[in-house]
C-alpha cells in the first residue's frame, strides 16, 4: 500500500456494507485498499477503489504482504461470520495498526471485540437508521457515513456565515475540532433539463488555506457528531 501523505484506508469484507463504505471513501478522495476472499466481489469493486485484492484476511502473511498493517485505518466489515472478524482484529492489534474499526452483529459481539481491545465497533443496520435520522432532522445534511459510535463523515451545506471566508480565516480544526476533507462545488450550467437548472458538483480535492467558501458549496467534514452538529446548527 503506497504512502502519499494522505490517510490510507483498508476495508476487509466487501458485502453490501463494506463495498458501500469503500466506494464512499474513494469518492471522497481517499486511498482505499479493498479486500475479500471472494474474487467476484473484488472484481466488482476494483474500478471504484485504489486497489482491490482477493485473499483470506485471516492469513497474517497475506495481510503483511499487501500492506494492510501499514494502513492508517482498517475497517473489518465482514458480516457473514463473526469468527473471522475476531481473528483479523487480533492480527491487526498484534501488528500495531493505528486505528481499527470492526463490525458487530450484536451487543454480545461488540462486548467480545471490546474485550480483545477493539474500541470502535459499528452496527451497520443501526447506523443506517441513524444516517436517515440525521438527514431527516438536519435539512442541510446531504450525506452521512458512520465510521464509529462517535465519529462520522458528513456532507453539509456550507453555513452562510462562512461564505466568502478562506479556510485560513475560518480555522475549522481549531474552532470546531473537525477535519474538512474536501469541498463539493456546484457548477451552475446554462443548460436546463425540463425547466430545471442542471447542476454538477466538482470535488476540489486537496484544499489550500487560501480556498474560499462559496455559496452552494458542500463541505465534506469528518469528526465527532457533537462537533459537526455545531456546524450544522449554523444553518
Amino acid at each position: 500500500m503506497p504512502k502519499n501523505g494522505d490517510q490510507q484506508f483498508c476495508v476487509i469484507g466487501l458485502g453490501a456494507y463494506g463495498s458501500s463504505l469503500a466506494k464512499s471513501l474513494s469518492r471522497l478522495g481517499a486511498y482505499v485498499l479493498a479486500v475479500d476472499h471472494d474474487l467476484e466481489k473484488v472484481e466488482a469493486i476494483q474500478q471504484f477503489v485504489s486497489e482491490a485484492v482477493q485473499f483470506d484476511g485471516t492469513d497474517p502473511a497475506m495481510l503483511a504482504e499487501h500492506g494492510v498493517f501499514n494502513a492508517d485505518v482498517v475497517i473489518v466489515g465482514i458480516g457473514e461470520a463473526f469468527e473471522p472478524v475476531v481473528l483479523i482484529c487480533m492480527e491487526l492489534l498484534k501488528a500495531g495498526v493505528k486505528r481499527i474499526i470492526a463490525r458487530a452483529g450484536s451487543d454480545t459481539q461488540e462486548a467480545i471485540l471490546n474485550r480483545i481491545g477493539i474500541n470502535e465497533v459499528i452496527h451497520p443496520e443501526k447506523d443506517e437508521g441513524e444516517r436517515m435520522a440525521a438527514q431527516l432532522i438536519h435539512i442541510s445534511v446531504n450525506d452521512y457515513f458512520e465510521l464509529s459510535k462517535d465519529i462520522a463523515i458528513y456532507e453539509i451545506d456550507a453555513p452562510k456565515d462562512m461564505h466568502g471566508y478562506s479556510l485560513a480565516d475560518l480555522k475549522l480544526r481549531q474552532r470546531y475540532n473537525v477535519n474538512l476533507l474536501t469541498i463539493k462545488r456546484i457548477k451552475k450550467s446554462d443548460v436546463e433539463v425540463e425547466g430545471m437548472p442542471n447542476k454538477e458538483a466538482e470535488i476540489l480535492g486537496v484544499l489550500e488555506p487560501s480556498t474560499k467558501i462559496r455559496p452552494n458549496d458542500r463541505l465534506v467534514v469528518m469528526g465527532r457528531h457533537d462537533n459537526i452538529n455545531k456546524l450544522i446548527d449554523m444553518n
